[in-house]
């Protein structure tokens, strides 16, 4: 193998590490299939500009911006639900750190346009207030995308303490021009409300429930 095809692969295996610790599952095996194959391209691209391209500059620039291009988009389609993902666990933290915070004003920008015309910036303070929230060592279990609505999510969220007056709490998602935000109302401090989730030992059955609904 010549030194530069050598330094190649090296670097494409280094990538392919950095890949492993962003994606996961299918979509992680599909993008190291597609360094793999780009890989022996650049190993094998004499072969190909003489076989394929038969020597001439224009069919080789052409064939190899098209399959650039290509690749680009497929990765970038492949890997949307990751990105979705990531954006949706951001956001929810710092909604949470923000109520925790007692910053909620930054909260309330992360609700959604229809959560903010029904819920008044007022009445959010206020009822955060009254009902002294207090949000401690929370963890997200999963994010569930609507199977039918890709736009639309549900967090689970869980606490050995009590988020909004439950172990186990379900946060609504929607995708909306500017980004991910979440869905809010005043039913969410209501522990019995329905699909808002209750007790550690209910989560599962939730979120059973929001898989079949959704």
């Amino acid at each position: 193998m010549k030194k530069e095809n050598l330094y190649i692969t090296l670097i494409n295996i280094f990538i392919g590490m950095g890949v492993s610790f962003l994606l996961k599952g299918s979509i992680l095996a599909v993008v190291l299939i597609v360094i793999a194959i780009g890989t022996i391209i650049f190993i094998e691209r004499k072969w190909i500009n003489e076989s394929i391209f038969r020597r001439k500059k224009r069919y080789a620039v052409v064939g190899y911006s098209s399959l650039a291009v290509l690749m680009l988009v497929f990765l970038f389609l492949i890997t949307s639900p990751s990105r979705d993902t990531s954006h949706i666990i951001k956001l929810v933290n710092g909604f949470l750190q923000n109520v925790t915070s007692g910053d909620y004003r930054g909260a309330y920008e992360k609700l959604s346009e229809e959560s903010k015309k029904a819920y008044a910036l007022n009445d959010f303070v206020n009822d955060h207030v009254e009902n002294r929230i207090n949000v401690q060592n929370f963890r997200i279990d999963e994010v569930i995308f609507n199977e039918y609505d890709k736009r639309k999510a549900v967090v689970v969220v869980s606490s050995p303490f009590t988020l909004y007056g439950r172990e186990t709490l379900n946060l609504e998602m929607i995708k909306e021009e500017e980004g991910w935000r979440i869905v809010f109302s005043r039913t969410i401090f209501h522990p019995n409300a329905p699909g808002q989730g209750k007790s550690k030992k209910n989560g599962n059955s939730i979120t059973n429930f929001f898989k079949r609904f959704f």
